[in-house]
């Protein structure tokens, strides 16, 4: 054979390859609207009858019987193909996308939190960290948004200066005057999830703060879910404890403020450490000494990185019953799931990831 001769042929196939792929290439943008009608009608991508008819619409195109068998083969990879991206195609348009916002978020576990959730209620979503900067906080709702976000938690430090860019609060976010969690779509609304997860996570230690004498550590944005939750269910007395007392009556009018310095447990029920201090990287620190916790009668502090704050090994050796804020974690992001998901899915399910949470941590998370 002439070597012209088969250069001419493969040309002529080059050619007919280059006109395949485009003809494929559409081929595969009618799949795609196929698969989103299916998606939209709740339809199986898998169709027996449909196929068979396409292999005996396909063949019946061929004359030559001696190709029959490699065309039919070559169309049912093509299909077996379509069906492949199809579904690809429906996990992904179907999947919801969530994040968290915040400034540092290398020490957080909430991807981990909420992994589980998806997976122990069959949910097709992700949930991933989005660290930002101050001054990308006026776009940065609508840049997730056009990136696919259906929500987002928002933690330190930004849980009131996002509020500006809200459409709506709800009750408690305003009267809380922060938001942790915010769903996105036609209206960007703010939650306060922090409120339910602190009220879940007493429940779970047994403690009810009703007519007790409670100590709030700290008057930064952490401490206004638990300070609005304490005055809701009947707090007797609330003092907050900060290195500005004084401040403390333009932050909370009607709350009294005392000097960390000064400050001692005596007769106080419980002690809530909402500060950072103590909290990883830099775990060797407290906000208060071991003799100013003599008198509590229980403590709790929102740090959850490391399982055991120096704060709570002085409880512990004191003899008073504590706990750390992993519990809180773990409720407020289910509250913030059924905000997401328009349901209710119960304190079961809290208890069960927070359970495997502490397995994450590699021992048990201190409960007494």
């Amino acid at each position: 054979m002439d070597k012209n001769y088969l250069d001419q042929i493969r040309k002529e196939i080059d050619d007919l390859d280059r006109e395949l792929a485009g003809l494929l290439e559409k081929r595969m943008d009618l799949v795609s609207m196929i698969s989103d009608y299916k998606m939209r009608s709740n339809i199986e991508v898998l169709d027996t009858s449909r196929e068979a008819k396409v292999l005996e619409n396909v063949l019946s195109a061929v004359e030559n019987n001696d190709y029959h068998k490699s065309i039919k083969a070559v169309f049912e990879s093509i299909m077996a193909e379509s069906k492949e991206y199809q579904k690809k195609r429906i996990k992904q348009k179907s999947e919801k996308h969530y994040a968290l916002i915040g400034k540092k978020l290398s020490h957080s576990i909430s991807p981990q939190i909420h992994d589980l959730f998806f997976r122990k209620t069959n949910i097709n979503g992700s949930y991933e960290l989005y660290e930002a900067k101050e001054d990308e906080i006026p776009v940065l709702l609508d840049k997730l948004m056009d990136l696919g976000f259906s929500g987002a938690n928002v933690t330190i430090p930004y849980k009131t200066d996002i509020m500006n860019y809200l459409d709506s609060v709800s009750e408690i976010a305003r009267t809380i005057g922060a938001v942790n969690t915010i769903e996105l779509g036609e209206n960007k609304r703010g939650h306060n999830t922090d409120y339910f997860g602190f009220g879940k996570a007493l429940q779970h230690c047994g403690f009810d703060p009703k007519n007790k004498k409670c100590a709030v550590l700290g008057s930064g944005g952490a401490s206004r879910a638990v300070i609005s939750y304490l005055e809701d269910h009947g707090a007797a007395d609330i003092m907050i404890v900060s290195r500005d007392p004084d401040g403390i009556t333009f932050k909370y009018p009607g709350l009294r403020g005392v000097s960390l310095y000064s400050f001692t447990a005596g007769a106080i029920d419980m002690i809530v450490n909402t500060t950072p201090v103590g909290m990883y990287p830099e775990p060797g620190k407290s906000p208060l000494s071991k003799d100013q916790l003599i008198g509590a009668s229980f403590v709790i502090d929102l740090i959850y990185n490391p399982i055991e704050t120096l704060l709570l090994t002085y409880a512990r050796e004191l003899g008073i019953p504590c706990d750390n804020g992993l519990y809180m974690l773990v409720a407020q992001a289910v509250s913030a799931q059924e905000i997401w998901q328009g349901r209710k899915f119960g304190d079961d399910l809290v208890s069960d990831i927070y359970d495997e949470i502490k397995r994450f941590f590699g021992r048990e998370a201190p409960s007494e």
